[in-house]
């Protein structure tokens, strides 16, 4: 059955399902939401101005148009203390020049908000994303590389009383890739942690959580040649604040330290420290601004760096132009640096600059359509030859909701 085929038919079953939960459960706790888009990218594969287009993709342009129709079902429901809510969506990528690309995506999310009595209380939840890789760090022309994330994760909270709370939870995470990615790669974690939490009378909050993780490298050999490892272990002891300074804005801080070994080769070890903010500030009734720092680790294996530290802020102001017209901005810049050679110091580690800014139109003629425009534009400016591009991108989409 080809791939168009299967999409068709596994959108008419998801159909079926919606029809008949429907009828038996009511409105209030059904949605369904189809959506088709029309995006155009004019560097598609993350290029620099100089490459050599014929003889990387063999063609003249790196330009793309993309079909993209989505349907989305989610349901929830109360029992009790109980809540149960599951979103399933099957969106289907049409690439028009770089057929290869197309693909359907299956996500979805599905949670259990639990309680045995108001004092204990948790999350029952598993969730599965899958996208394309981005071209800015995938280069495989010619090859189609999917990565799906999939996680699991029970917790629990237990009221010690009317302020201070108990938290635990284990988790278990798992990232692959269609084809391999070194710096990236495959693997599987598990993860368990405590924390207390404080909870003010306005609704803030202040917790502290100490975390601690194991992981395999999925198909990933040790290799003492270049010192890949077969697994980790990953502790870190996070502090978060969220402070709602008022009924207009809510202002999140946090900060954590980190320490990742490796079971064979301590040369990929890093360890430091994580920090963000982010707030959302209701400026009038009709505008708001979200804005965001955060500096991060994050492993990225290969010969010359172990992980990178960005650091990362971003700006979105939101215009209400009228009751159905809004206008959303967004512009990020980010500081990349990669750290950490496993056999020495580097004379120039990597070292990359990107930005991206965004500007969106979105229109409700009706209750239940939406139609949205965008314009983007992405760009990385690297110490390093060959990793410099800029794209521009343009959406056009229509949403229909019930």
């Amino acid at each position: 059955m080809g791939l168009r085929r299967r999409y068709w038919v596994s959108l008419a079953v998801l159909l079926m399902f919606c029809a008949a939960t429907v009828r038996a459960q009511g409105e209030d706790t059904l949605k369904l939401k189809v959506e088709s888009s029309l995006r155009f990218d004019n560097n598609l594969f993350r290029l620099p101005a100089d490459a050599n287009l014929d003889a990387l993709l063999g063609t003249a342009s790196a330009a793309e148009r993309i079909d993209i129709n989505s349907l989305s079902l989610s349901f929830s429901t109360t029992l009790s203390l109980q809540k149960f809510e599951l979103s399933a969506s099957l969106t289907n990528f049409r690439y028009q020049n770089f057929a290869y690309l197309s693909y359907v995506a299956h996500n979805y999310n599905a949670a259990w908000r639990w309680a045995l009595t108001p004092s204990l209380r948790g999350n029952l939840g598993s969730q599965r994303q899958e996208t394309i890789n981005s071209f800015a760090d995938y280069q495989g022309f010619g090859l189609q590389n999917l990565r799906t994330n999939s996680s699991s994760r029970l917790d629990a909270a237990y009221d010690l009383d009317g302020n201070w709370s108990v938290v635990a939870g284990v988790s278990r995470a798992t990232q692959t890739n269609q084809q391999a990615l070194t710096a990236q790669g495959d693997y599987r974690e598990q993860s368990a942690d405590l924390g207390l939490r404080y909870n003010a009378g306005s609704g803030s909050t202040v917790s502290y959580t100490l975390r601690s993780a194991n992981g395999n490298y999925i198909d990933l050999a040790m290799s003492p040649a270049g010192l890949y490892d077969d697994g980790f272990q990953q502790i870190e002891s996070e502090l978060r604040l969220r402070w709602i300074a008022s009924g207009k804005s809510v202002a999140e801080f946090y900060t954590s330290q980190i320490s990742r070994t490796h079971p064979h080769y301590a040369q990929r070890d890093y360890g430091g420290r994580n920090a963000g903010v982010n707030l959302n500030w209701s400026l009038s009734g009709k505008s708001a601004l979200v804005a965001s720092w955060a500096r991060e680790l994050a492993s990225y294996q290969t010969s010359t760096s172990n992980y990178s530290q960005t650091a990362r802020l971003s700006l979105g102001p939101v215009w209400q132009l009228s009751p159905k017209a809004v206008v959303r901005a967004r512009y990020e810049v980010a500081q990349s640096d990669y750290l950490g050679s496993p056999f020495g110091a580097l004379a120039t580690p990597r070292s990359d600059t990107t930005s991206a800014a965004s500007l969106t139109f979105d229109w409700q003629p009706y209750q239940h359509l939406t139609i949205s425009t965008s314009l983007e534009n992405a760009s990385r400016r690297s110490n390093l030859a060959g990793l410099d591009y800029e794209g521009k991108m343009a959406t056009v989409s229509a949403q229909f909701s019930y």
